[in-house]
């Protein structure tokens, strides 16, 4: 239950984000409307998630999710370079992840 809540938010929270690139400063009132529509809708899973278990575990864990994310969907949906620095970026967040549950 908890990992599909915490795929659930960063999913939502994502989108948000997909849109508001796409909304180009705001300039595109649909995509700022719907990359706000997402932001908030990903807050509702997170009530649930943080009933369950600590802050800092949430915290680490939807970062560390939404950053090995956020390189590929830059990747596929803006064209973005997976450079060596965002491998190591990527590689860092896991290992923290993995450090918090021990």
């Amino acid at each position: 239950m908890l990992a599909a809540l915490l795929s659930l938010g960063v999913s939502l929270t994502l989108a948000g984000d997909v849109f508001l690139k796409r909304s180009n400063g705001a300039q595109s009132v649909p995509n700022l409307l719907l990359g706000l529509l997402f932001y908030s809708l990903g807050c509702i899973p997170v009530i649930f998630i943080f009933r369950m278990v600590q802050f800092g575990q949430v915290f680490i864990a939807w970062e560390a999710l939404t950053v090995v994310l956020a390189v590929l969907i830059g990747r596929a949906f803006f064209g973005e370079a997976i450079t060596t620095s965002r491998l190591i970026a990527v590689m860092l967040v896991v290992g923290a992840l993995v450090l918090m549950g021990k």
